[in-house]
């Protein structure tokens, strides 16, 4: 089977561009032909195709404002960029499209046109062009104007079949957008790829050493986490180990050299996340918006390590014993102080619950479970019991 897999750009770093990297080698493993369509960036590969820079992009550059501006309105009504003749002497037989914003809902419409599409569901772009939500409740007419966005959006995708991760996702998304229940879908939740065989049995976790692991930006609640930490350094010996990279780096740096117990591993490839979280005995998610299906916490539940979250980034791939939630930052000082004097049985109990929720994080079966969508649109039928706004698991 010919797979172009269609992404935005791998500027970020982050759990979606890498899934993107790990299913493509899976799916050529497996003797499928895989191409990557995406915007040229820094952490682009040589074997990427080119996606064209859009009319609005160019008109946009400058000043930053201007730039979102016309960014935004790109992703609605700008044609240019992707064009079906890029992929045309690749011949796919199924195009799975992951980011679209950058690239535009338009260019996705007419692909769907064209060859069997899919969009595995990454954020809630359908929502609000801000992927955290932040945008809705503001004022009324920006919900207004938000809905009417979601409903053109709705329109152009009636032809592309949505792979949901999680049951929650669709149910956000549809709690904004109820036109969505006329759209296909399909629930597939993910799983992480590890390198080689993973590990039988993982060494139990030192429950007074906490991991934060994600994005450095406010909205994955970073600037949460560091003030919080400053009444828990001072009050336990536990130990705070901060991995990744982005805007709030210089804050995290200057934490590093003066909070006490917290220590700044700047970005983790896979071995180095490994040997993270082989340290930790805990992951902590404090985002502080409603989060998709954070990859992190698979891989710390793949690891036997439970999970800190904010009430409404609450992995849903989590069970309640793997998980311990709050609702602001004394209810996140509050949990990180209990959790560093937790008893050994209760951390016990806690790690047993996330190594078998881990255990249900099958690569191999998603990957079959992504093939057997592609094989279902391809036939050009509904998926199996499937008519518009059904969903089914597996």
């Amino acid at each position: 089977m010919r797979i172009a897999m269609v992404h935005s750009s791998f500027a970020v770093r982050g759990g979606a561009e890498q899934y993107v990297r790990d299913l493509s080698r899976a799916l050529a493993a497996r003797g499928h032909e895989v191409r990557i369509f995406s915007r040229a960036s820094a952490n682009g590969q040589p074997d990427d195709q080119p996606v064209g820079t859009r009319l609005s992009d160019r008109l946009g550059r400058r000043p930053r404002l201007l730039r979102k501006v016309f960014g935004h309105l790109g992703d609605l009504i700008d044609p240019t960029g992707l064009r079906v003749r890029d992929l045309r002497s690749f011949a796919p037989d199924v195009v799975h499209v992951h980011n679209w914003q950058g690239i535009g809902v338009l260019p996705v419409a007419r692909l769907a046109r064209a060859y069997p599409t899919c969009h595995t569901v990454h954020d809630y772009a359908m929502c609000d062009p801000n992927n955290a939500l932040a945008n809705r409740g503001r004022t009324y007419l920006g919900d207004r104007l938000l809905r009417v966005r979601s409903a053109w959006l709705v329109r152009r995708l009636r032809r592309v079949t949505l792979l949901w991760p999680a049951q929650r996702t669709r149910d956000i998304v549809r709690n904004h957008v109820p036109g969505e229940a006329r759209l296909i879908g399909r629930i597939v939740p993910l799983a992480v790829y590890t390198a080689g065989e993973r590990p039988v049995e993982w060494p139990p976790g030192d429950p007074k050493v906490f991991l934060f692991l994600g994005a450095l930006t406010e909205h994955k609640g970073i600037d949460l986490l560091l003030d919080a930490w400053r009444d828990v350094a001072a009050t336990t010996d536990a130990t705070l180990l901060i991995a990744g990279d982005g805007a709030c780096r210089a804050a995290v740096e200057e934490a590093a050299d003066t909070l006490p117990g917290l220590r700044y591993l700047g970005y983790l490839d896979g071995p180095g996340k490994e040997a993270a979280l082989r340290r930790a005995g805990w992951l902590v998610l404090p985002s502080q918006w409603a989060e998709n299906y954070p990859i992190s916490c698979c891989e710390a539940l793949m690891a036997g390590r439970p999970i800190i979250s904010s009430r409404m980034a609450r992995p849903p791939m989590a069970s309640d014993g793997s998980v311990r939630t709050f609702d602001d930052r004394a209810g996140l000082t509050s949990v990180l102080r209990r959790a560093a004097t937790l008893p050994d049985h209760e951390y016990r109990a806690a790690a047993s619950s996330s190594a078998y929720d881990g255990r249900q994080l099958d690569w191999d079966r998603h990957v079959d479970a992504i093939l057997d969508s592609y094989e279902a649109i391809r036939t050009r039928t509904d998926l199996p019991g499937l008519l518009h706004g059904e969903v089914t698991t597996r």
